[in-house]
């Protein structure tokens, strides 16, 4: 599906979306991910392939979308969390937003880019909410890459699209990609510290209504040096992330949990 929609996108069908997903190849060292991911482009096509994504200039990542064909993230586990939040815009950007050197005015350029990425390690993703983006893949032995047809392959690629294949994901698949990433989430410490003292209340137990300030507070007290870059008001993004139930009440939203002993 991804790489249908890699193809559809190079070939103009949709300019109203970005190819907003992206494999993430995840496995040992020498196992040949790199590798594969440049191989994906034949050789007449290589001079748009790049690995060098540099993060630290946005309208230098925003201009990748218009100059390359395929972006590998290298090193996945290297982008940090604000990072990670940046290159969910990027992954879903139709166009790219850009100020020719010199410039006065902004121009639109049709984006290219679709986008991969490989791992060694298999804690990648910091925001569940968001993991849609990402589909990862575990790579448990080296990958062959001799004798690859790419003239066959997009052929393939190209009847199916005018056949009028899909080539997005729809609900179901994007449900579907957030459940099986769940093993590829890193979690954060404020989440590690509320493991330890509460867990969410499934339907038929008894469980206690706390709002999300309660609850850090719980936490302070058993861990007082815990919890210093959060705050009571940021605690409910965590709580949310965990998939504890919240339900709305006139004093404020109050979270279905139960204390851990």
């Amino acid at each position: 599906r991804w790489f249908l929609s890699m193809v559809a996108h190079w070939r103009g069908l949709d300019r109203q979306h970005g190819n907003s997903t992206s494999p993430l190849l995840v496995g040992a060292q020498g196992y040949r991910k790199s590798t594969y991911c440049r191989i994906i482009l034949p050789p007449e096509l290589r001079f748009g392939y790049t690995d060098s994504l540099d993060f630290k200039s946005r309208q230098d990542a925003e201009r990748y979308l218009g100059r390359f064909l395929l972006v590998n993230l290298d090193e996945f586990d290297q982008i940090s969390s604000n990072q990670q939040g940046f290159l969910k815009h990027l992954l879903q950007k139709p166009v790219a937003n850009l100020r020719k050197p010199y410039g006065s005015t902004i121009q639109e350029v049709r984006r290219y880019a679709s986008f991969i990425g490989t791992s060694n390690q298999m804690d990648l993703l910091t925001d569940p909410s968001g993991s849609r983006r990402f589909i990862c893949i575990e790579v448990e032995e080296k990958i062959n890459t001799e004798n690859i047809i790419h003239s066959q392959i997009y052929a393939q690629l190209k009847t199916e699209l005018l056949r009028g294949k899909r080539y997005w994901f729809d609900s179901d698949e994007e449900a579907e990609i957030n459940f099986h990433n769940r093993e590829f989430y890193r979690q954060s410490t404020e989440e590690s510290i509320f493991n330890c003292c509460f867990r969410a209340a499934q339907p038929d137990e008894t469980y206690m209504e706390l709002s999300a300030a309660e609850i850090f507070l719980c936490i302070k007290k058993r861990y007082p040096h815990a919890l210093k870059q959060a705050s009571p008001a940021s605690f409910s993004k965590v709580l949310m992330s965990l998939g504890v139930e919240r339900i709305h009440t006139r004093t404020g939203n109050l979270y279905r949990v139960i204390e851990m002993r």
